[in-house]
């Protein structure tokens, strides 16, 4: 079961590139900044893990990035859950438009593939804050 202070596992794995756009935003960039204390590296650890861990994650008090419009477009918002993964801050973030069931989305101030030495197929545990 996954909650507050457990230590939850998955396997890295490449994503569509998507979400380095959307972190890119100005937008995305000062709210994350200023709800998660810490401006976003452009791009998410992926993880694949259990489908139940999302559906628990919705049990869980959330940080909450509001959708927004710019343009005439909308942008979706997104659900955050602090985390540390291997000594570094970061969170679990869970955009409304998502396409995964069962890939976990990270966030950090840092490119964690890079700072953890770690690549596709890599098993990474991460504890939620």
């Amino acid at each position: 079961m996954l909650i507050m202070g457990a230590v939850f596992e998955g396997t890295v794995v490449s994503g569509l590139g998507k979400s380095a756009v959307f972190v890119a935003i100005d937008y995305y960039k000062s709210q994350i900044k200023e709800k998660l204390g810490f401006a976003p590296y452009h791009g998410t650890l992926n993880l694949i893990t259990n489908k139940n861990n999302a559906a628990i994650l919705e049990k869980i008090p959330k940080i909450r990035i509001e959708s927004f419009k710019k343009d005439g477009r909308d942008y979706g918002g997104a659900d955050c859950y602090n985390i540390k993964i291997r000594g570094i801050d970061g969170a679990i973030i869970v955009p409304d438009l998502t396409e995964h069931e069962d890939i976990i989305e990270i966030i950090a101030p840092v490119n964690l593939k890079s700072a953890l030495n770690i690549k596709d197929g890599d098993k990474v545990k991460a504890e939620l804050l």
